[in-house]
């Protein structure tokens, strides 16, 4: 039995079509619906409704997915079919761990781990370099990412979340040899279903949630789906909160027997207060542990880093027979971020309780960001065998906004903690003025034809093969303080080529033993000393593995090894001085040979009886610069995520569900300035090069459900059972970045 609802045409069974016209009314959305239909009429016969029919993960209680996927190569391939990682985080995962957002997804997720250099700017870390490729229903998004915020949407919009390891530039393009992260959001079903949802939980944790899906009009070809959630939670941080709204809606119609179209928005806006700019210093003036208590925030009730976004998407899909399918989609995506900052990053503190000082500024930020793709796949026979083939065109136009903020200046006291052991965070707004023109604008236009083939070689044997040509064009405009225009770069790589080539046999019916390759390319936003874009950085991934599905496909396996070398990376010119570029930029150059990064990953995912879920993913990478030293130090070699679930189905405890999980990671370091406790003639600390280390730690997770009648389920989620403290992140500003303490969470489902 396959984990994902098959596609295609379907039959539908009987339905009322005025059931989610009516819930759409009560939650203020015409859904043009007529008057319910008497009860007699239930007994309506069944009806057939065509069209495309997306997968899902929604319902089917599995912890793994054998269905189709577009996110490596657009050719619908399986993950056992795809010759590369990837690992799908299905909607019962995503329910049961109580995984929130796309941060504790990853956080959850084989080889992924999840930087944090403040409470809003997030990294998630694949291979040895940071993820900048997403997707959203396998539509790309390359958002810049002002500030290096890195998106972590809450996930009641998805029906499950795909991780496809290693370089993906036959489908992305751009980018590096880590990973591209695809969230996959709920489709309307063929049937009406609700759901609404609330938990409470540690830090005033208050949440509700409600989910109406079903067929709307024209005896079901009409079908729509709406989502909102509302959020607000306090934090172990002092004064750090957050507002969290999101709101989703989509229809789906079917304009005939083989011609479906949808158009849907998403919305997300989450507004933190009391946000932290940095981490919380390690060592004191004197060259000691300062010992800061974990609860410490040198931040201002006030200071906010707000980051709203919504996403309007279309798509066509027209199938010409059974073979044969044209697709084609439209998404704008909208990001709107104002940040102003107050907070306690800097200096060394002393035991009068000075010595810490403030960094504080606004900047609003706006990107807007249109994608278009349009492919033809279908199977064709050459030789005798059947084969996959998919072409098509796709072009991505970013265009970013940073406004000019004039701030009067502020006296020195502003800038300064006066005593870190009392801070209240009492301290006053400054005036900040938002001018009608931009400080800097940048624009980048992706544009790219790509082609790609599954050949059938043999029985057991396929081939993967795809290419993609196309252009990237970057330029930055920056303005003087009175808008004028001061200086413009443009970075323009023309016929860039990015070949793709995998292998794959089939040992048996359950085994099948792969190899992939495809080029690295990446386009640098560092300046060299003329001021100009350095060229961008290229290199090659490589990628063994072997696939396995067992148990009528309900228990998925996967090992594999993999190597990416990457060059040109970007090092600083110190053969000019620090900030001597325009704006008061560095100036860097290509260091030639780069970076070398290998590794292994392993992942078990799935159903070991319909009752027993079961996850578990472990990755070991290594990354050395080209003089053989390891990089990225702050990020551990070792990662061990475990999750497992069993399900009562009769006896005293039926409809209890008990599940636990493990994360485990190796230590991580990084070089930071400490005090020798020895002071310079004004006053400041002289300081040596030292390491923060964070050792290996586990955190322990329990969870346990009961479903107290077929509609209402109660469940119980705690994190880091033993409230474990520990460094996500060490290095930063000399400081350390806290993880979350222990935290126990209470939710009630009903579905209707």
């Amino acid at each position: 039995m396959s984990a994902l609802a098959p596609s295609g045409p379907a039959r539908r069974p009987v339905f009322r079509p005025s059931a989610l016209a009516a819930a759409l009314a009560c939650a203020g959305l015409a859904a043009g619906a007529q008057e319910a239909p008497p009860a007699e009429s239930r007994s309506l016969e069944e009806v057939t409704v065509s069209g495309s029919r997306e997968p899902t993960t929604e319902g089917t209680r599995s912890f793994t997915s054998t269905a189709p996927t577009s996110t490596a190569t657009r050719l619908g391939l399986t993950a056992r079919e795809t010759p590369q990682s990837i690992s799908t985080v299905t909607r019962e995962r995503i329910e049961q761990q109580n995984l929130q957002t796309l941060q504790d997804v990853a956080q959850a997720s084989t080889g992924v781990y999840v930087s944090t250099l403040d409470t809003e700017r997030v990294t998630y870390v694949v291979r040895g370099y940071n993820v900048t490729n997403f997707q959203w229903d396998g539509m790309l998004n390359t958002f810049s990412s002002g500030g290096n915020i890195r998106p972590s949407p809450d996930t009641v919009v998805y029906d499950r979340i795909e991780i496809l390891r290693g370089a993906t530039g036959l489908s992305t393009g751009a980018g590096d040899p880590s990973a591209t992260i695809n969230l996959v959001r709920k489709r309307p079903t063929a049937t009406f279903q609700g759901s609404a949802a609330v938990r409470i939980g540690t830090d005033s944790l208050r949440r509700g949630e409600i989910d109406l899906s079903g067929p709307l009009a024209f005896d079901g070809k009409l079908r729509g789906r709406l989502v909102l959630a509302k959020q607000k939670s306090e934090s172990f941080r002092d004064f750090y909160r957050t507002d969290n709204t999101v709101a989703y809606g989509i229809l789906e119609a079917d304009l005939g027997p083989n011609t479906t179209v949808s158009f849907g928005h998403e919305y997300q806006d989450p507004v933190p207060r009391g946000v932290t700019w940095g981490t919380v210093l390690y060592w004191d003036a004197y060259g000691q542990r300062a010992n800061l208590p974990r609860s410490l925030n040198l931040t201002a009730p006030w200071a906010s880093w707000a980051q709203k976004s919504s996403n309007t998407f279309a798509t066509f899909e027209h199938r010409f027979n059974d073979d044969w399918r044209v697709r084609a989609a439209y998404t704008r995506f909208d990001r709107d971020e104002d940040g102003k900052l107050y907070f306690g990053f800097g200096g060394y503190p002393r035991l009068d309780g000075s010595g810490i000082t403030v960094a504080y500024g606004r900047f609003p930020y706006e990107e807007r960001m249109d994608v278009a793709d349009v492919n033809v796949d279908g199977k064709y026979r050459l030789f005798g065998r059947q084969h996959q083939v998919v072409f098509g065109w796709g072009r991505a136009v970013t265009e970013g906004y940073s406004a000019r903020v004039l701030s009067p200046a502020m006296p020195p006291s502003y800038s300064q903690i006066p005593d870190w052991r009392t801070w209240a965070g009492l301290v006053p707004e400054f005036p900040t003025t938002v001018m009608p023109y931009a400080q800097s604008t940048t624009r980048t236009t992706q544009t790219a034809g790509y082609l790609a083939t599954r050949l059938s070689l043999a029985d057991p044997l396929h081939a993967v093969v795809g290419v993609r040509y196309g252009k990237h064009d970057r330029t930055n405009s920056a303005f003087a303080e009175n808008g004028a225009p001061s200086t413009r770069t443009r970075q323009l790589d023309d016929d860039i080529l990015t070949p793709y080539a995998g292998l794959l046999y089939d040992i048996n019916d359950n085994l099948t033993v792969y190899g992939s390759y495809t080029d690295i390319f990446q386009p640098q936003s560092q300046r060299d000393r003329h001021n100009e874009f350095l060229e961008p950085s290229v290199g090659k991934s490589y990628e063994l593995g072997l696939k396995g599905e067992f148990l009528d496909r309900r228990l998925t396996a996967s090992a594999a090894v993999f190597k990416s070398v990457k060059d040109n990376l970007a090092e600083v010119d110190d053969s000019v001085p620090p900030n001597s570029l325009p704006g008061g930029g560095t100036a860097y150059r290509s260091t030639g040979k780069g970076n070398k990064v290998d590794g292994v990953e392993l992942e078990i995912a799935g159903q070991v009886t319909p009752q027993w879920n079961v996850f578990a993913g472990y990755s070991h990478t290594r990354a050395r610069n080209a003089q053989g030293e390891p990089i990225n130090t702050f990020v551990p070699r070792n990662l061990l995520r475990v999750f497992t679930s069993y399900r009562f189905d009769d006896g005293a405890l039926r409809g209890l569900t008990l599940g636990a999980g493990v994360n485990w990671q190796s230590r991580l370091w990084a070089n930071a300035q400490r005090p020798t406790g020895l002071f310079n003639p004004s006053g400041l600390p002289i300081t040596v090069t030292d390491r923060i280390v964070q050792p290996g730690f586990a955190l322990v997770s329990l969870m346990a459900s009961y479903q107290i009648n077929p509609q209402l389920t109660a469940t119980l989620n705690v994190e880091n059972l033993f409230d474990k403290g520990y460094y996500n992140r060490v290095g930063f500003y000399n400081g350390v970045h806290w993880g979350e303490p222990r935290k126990v969470s209470l939710g009630l489902r009903a579905a209707f």
